[in-house]
């Protein structure tokens, strides 16, 4: 019994006390409160709110006591394996912490690719039709887009089959992985919408000037063609959009502008014809390549930002600097933090100052343990712990 005693004392030593001295929900503001405040506060109001509920998770995560049941498991001087997680943290976070969409999805992003891949494959053909029935400009453009859906379903596989393979050849080449693939495949569709659809605004501005001056009629089959492109299309969105992972929510973005998409393009024929203004379907497809430009080049920069490296989200790096001052006693100081995307995900560099007392095994512990409830967290891909004895030492890296 000696030398378990031994190392909860080890434990408590480093790890200290880890129930939170907050009550952080005496903080919330409810709903009631909200609505009864200008939109300024209520939104102000709301953004700490989020950031009261993480904190609260990292609250629970911690009060779990999974921080000494690590140190407990370092202490241990059996062999461990290599690629064991101490302590479970992992699984502690699944229960804790906001539901991290890397493992939860995995399935369902396979699932929600081959849906939309059939219900494409069926709207292509469709609309295919009806080009071959009319002369439409926005219908052609419609088609387009349906073009450009199978297109984008296509690359969104292709990238999640390639994150997912786990073969030792691919490990070795890609020793953490190849999860930027899915925003790398998710840029390059939305740089081919932006081209293709920049050629259909082209032709619809030489249709409104040397285009046939008689309006378009769409008749009732590829009215009902195009209707059911919609409702396919709407529950593809309701589907896709509570999936966090940028593939699906690529797919219900795409499902979302179909939505849009194919009711103009049924409006602008139809209104057109009915009110004999020859020139509204040909702008409509102006309008309709415009808004869809618009739309993907937000994208293209979001993601184009992502993978190169721009700073976390405020909130984000907030709880990751409370989770490291709440993780241990011993911490005397945080440093410095830095947080950045590396992709959808983020990596986190922190500096964090110890007593220079501890040992050489005490420090890489309690740094290593740090690193692993850092990587818990679900928006996180990796961490690196830098353990400290003085707050004022150098950065420890060249400016570039």
């Amino acid at each position: 019994m000696f030398l378990p005693n031994l190392h909860e004392l080890r434990a408590q030593y480093l790890i200290g006390n880890t129930k939170s001295p907050y009550d952080w929900a005496s903080l919330l503001v409810d709903e009631e409160q909200l609505q009864k405040m200008s939109y300024r506060e209520r939104k102000f109001y709301e953004q700490q709110n989020e950031l009261i509920e993480r904190y609260i998770e990292i609250d629970c995560l911690l009060d779990s006591d999974v921080s000494h049941t690590m140190i407990h498991q370092y202490s241990q001087e059996s062999r461990r394996q290599r690629d064991a997680v101490p302590g479970n943290i992992d699984e502690e976070g699944q229960l804790h912490l906001t539901a991290d969409a890397r493992d939860e999805y995995s399935g369902f992003v396979t699932v929600a690719i081959m849906v939309n891949f059939l219900i494409n494959v069926f709207l292509l053909v469709g609309k295919a039709a009806i080009v071959l029935l009319t002369n439409s400009i926005s219908v052609i453009a419609s088609l387009v887009d349906s073009a450009l859906d199978f297109l984008c379903t296509t690359i969104i596989w292709f990238t999640t089959s390639m994150i997912e393979s786990s073969s030792p050849s691919i490990k070795f080449m890609y020793p953490v992985g190849r999860a930027r693939l899915e925003p790398i495949g998710v840029l390059i569709f939305s740089i081919i919408i932006i081209v293709s659809f920049s050629q259909v605004a082209v032709e619809a501005v030489q249709r409104i000037y040397n285009g046939p001056r008689e309006p378009v009629q769409l008749g009732i089959p590829s009215f009902a063609i195009m209707s059911l492109a919609v409702i396919s299309k709407l529950f593809a969105w309701l589907w896709c959009r509570s999936v966090k992972s940028s593939a699906v929510q690529a797919l219900a973005q795409d499902a979302m502008s179909d939505i849009v998409f194919n009711l103009l393009s049924i409006f602008f024929p139809i209104t057109g014809y009915i009110f004999n203004f020859w020139w509204l379907d040909p702008f409509g497809a102006l309008c309709l390549s415009l808004y869809i430009i618009r739309q993907w080049v937000g994208t293209t920069v979001e993601h184009i930002r992502h993978l190169t490296g721009i700073s976390g989200d405020a909130i984000d790096k907030q709880v990751i600097t409370y989770l490291c001052v709440r993780f241990a006693e011993s911490i005397k100081h945080v440093t410095a933090i830095n947080v950045y995307h590396a992709g959808d995900r983020l990596h986190v560099e922190v500096d964090v100052v110890v007593d220079d007392k501890l040992t050489l095994r005490d420090t890489h512990d309690l740094g290593e343990a740090l690193q692993y409830a850092i990587e818990t967290l679900p928006m996180v891909e990796r961490a690196y712990v830098h353990m400290d004895y003085r707050h004022d030492n150098f950065v420890g890296h060249i400016r570039r």
